[in-house]
């Protein structure tokens, strides 16, 4: 991970001598072999994606990405800002026949899961298809994610590292199973990454004025992806400083009244950027009100908002502490949804980790889910990459600088949430982890580029990684790595993340294959209901308390029952399940009545 300063051009390669037939062949290869990756990542994505079902979260998504496109009314738009769900949205919004979001019942108190049941329930088939072409766009995203890395890491660091940036990236199963659904998580990602990457580019000072430009455009990106990204700016605001003081890349030979005086103004310009592009994003709808008309508008109403009572804004927003004259230049769905996070996040969320249903976050969740949920070679080779800082940390360049501090201040700022809904919450510091591993891979090989054996084993480290997602296909959510034991181990640690409800469809075929009824079923929500109907299987519900008669079936899902198996379910309690759906649906027989003698 370290190298010589980024702000030091590298000198130019000798003339190389003319190209045997063999090496002309090997520079096409190695010309091709990034857009082969990139067909192989995409391959991957679309392996078997028509088979899981939809998951809770993304009917929300397609129904903000709809509803922005056909109004101006961005009142649905608070528990995540529009940007990805209006990119994701667009094969749904060119649909023709789509109904108005805004003729549902609930569009007034801005309810967006009850919105979101509104608009499924009148076609649930026509809903679900759209549902499947919205998740192309996230693969075509996490597609870009990837080349983006790759263009990268070869402008700082030339071809064997970005090759192998590219390879981490594309072949890792979490990155693959995030990009396989209509999220903001695997755009979180993506944004996050051109967000750091046009940043390192602009402090190393090599890559002229539009940098920027750039920069700018890219933190706004992530700002209007979803909220985790205004994180970037308090980051950048600090690395910006570190790198002013020490006179690093840009700054490097100017005097400390230049460098201070332009991180200043830069700083002033891209905050100025950033709230037009806020705003852009929302439409102008309500921007500019007063911090006394806020805290006084009628708030939308949804789960976690209703038990405040119209008063969220005064409890959980910021702008309380502002002058109540003073006016706010951000959309006011945007200011909402800040708070609405930050009450969320208060109440804390039911989660599962190391084997116990847990409510308030736990400071170890992501660094362990990071560590168990990324492939070994990503794994190994960063452990190598701070061996290698530590002996040699006055020459880190300053991209590493810019993506190293950026991934540790992330997982920082995550380790203090209560939030601990799987790894999809850690989703920017993925790609972060990725380049870093692959200049770690790059140093290594530079330094060991007279031993052959120890190249042929770096290399095939590296390679390992699409190992591990053809070993994960289809199922990519449910991956852990090899240092847990792959799925035995891993489920122990996580559950959350991993059953998403997505297999459900795999239920219905395995209840109709092996005709399995009376079958009783806890479905966990009403639009993961009409999933089940969609597919004809009949069933009775199972809920807590709940008593399956004899001969009866009972089917639940692994997250449901590790949750609440303390207090629920006591019929199951100690049995092992008769049949796993993908480790995440478990099916029990109960036993018949012994005969009347």
């Amino acid at each position: 991970m370290t190298g010589h300063d980024a702000s030091t051009p590298a000198a130019p390669a000798a003339p190389a001598a003319p190209a045997a037939p063999c090496s002309k062949s090997a520079r096409w290869a190695a010309r091709l072999a990034p857009f082969a990756i990139l067909i192989a990542m995409l391959g991957l994505m679309q392996w078997g994606y028509r088979d899981d079902s939809p998951t809770e979260d993304e009917w929300a998504h397609t129904t903000r990405g709809l509803a922005w496109w056909q109004t101006s009314d961005m009142r649905l738009n608070y528990a995540h800002p529009p940007l990805a769900n209006a990119i994701a949205a667009i094969p749904v919004a060119l649909m023709k026949g789509n109904a108005h979001i805004s003729s549902f019942r609930h569009w007034k108190d801005a309810n967006i899961g009850l919105v979101a049941f509104d608009y499924i329930k009148q076609d649930y088939a026509r809903a679900r298809e759209q549902l499947f072409r919205a998740r192309l766009m996230i693969m075509l995203m996490a597609v870009a994610l990837a080349g983006y890395v790759w263009f990268w890491s070869r402008w700082f660091w030339g071809e064997r590292a970005a090759l192998a940036a590219l390879v981490l990236v594309a072949f890792n199963p979490t990155i693959i199973a995030q990009g396989r659904y209509m999220t903001t998580d695997l755009p979180a990602a993506l944004a996050t990454m051109l967000a750091v990457g046009e940043f390192a580019r602009y402090a190393s000072g090599r890559a002229g004025r539009w940098s920027l430009v750039t920069m700018t455009l890219a933190i706004g990106a992530a700002a209007v992806t979803k909220y985790s990204g205004l994180l970037l700016v308090p980051i950048f605001c600090l690395v910006g400083v570190l790198l002013a003081a020490t006179g690093r890349g840009r700054f490097e030979g100017k005097p400390a009244a230049r460098r201070f005086g332009e991180l200043g103004l830069h700083m002033l310009l891209a905050g100025v950027v950033l709230l037009l592009i806020i705003n852009a994003a929302y439409k102008f709808d309500h921007t500019g009100m007063s911090v006394r008309d806020i805290l006084a508008a009628p708030e939308p109403q949804y789960q976690v908002s209703k038990g405040y009572k119209q008063h969220l804004m005064e409890k959980h927003s910021l702008v309380r502490f502002l002058p109540a004259g003073m006016r706010v230049p951000l959309p006011y769905t945007y200011l909402f949804g800040m708070a609405s996070v930050t009450a969320l996040n208060a109440g804390g969320f039911t989660s599962y980790f190391l084997g116990e249903a847990i409510r308030i976050g736990h400071w170890a969740y992501f660094p362990v889910m990071l560590l168990i949920k990324n492939p070994p070679a990503t794994v190994l080779l960063l452990l190598a990459g701070a061996a290698l800082a530590l002996r040699r940390v006055r020459s880190i360049s300053v991209e590493v600088i810019v993506t190293g501090a950026t991934a540790l201040l992330l997982l920082a700022s995550f380790m203090r949430a209560n939030l601990n809904m799987g790894i999809r919450h850690a989703m920017p510091i993925m790609p972060l982890l990725a380049v870093l591993a692959a200049r770690s891979f790059d140093r290594l090989s530079a330094l060991t580029s007279s031993r052959r054996p120890v190249q042929l084993a770096l290399a095939g480290l590296v390679a390992s990684t699409a190992l591990s997602a053809l070993l994960a296909a289809p199922h990519f959510l449910g991956y852990f790595n090899l240092f847990v034991g792959g799925a035995a181990g891993g489920y122990k640690i996580s559950i959350y993340g991993e059953d998403w409800g997505q297999d459900r469809a795999a239920l219905a075929k395995y209840a109709k294959e092996h005709d399995i009824q009376p079958l009783y079923y806890n479905t966990q929500s009403e639009t993961r209901r009409i999933e089940w109907e969609y597919f004809g299987v009949p069933y009775k519900r199972f809920g807590c308390d709940t008593v399956p008669p004899p001969g009866s079936w009972v089917a639940l899902h692994a997250l449901t029952y590790k949750t609440a198996q303390k207090k629920c379910y006591a019929a199951l309690r100690g049995r092992e399940p008769d049949v796993e759906i993908n480790h995440h649906i478990y099916l029990y027989r109960i036993p018949p009545a012994p005969a009347n003698p």
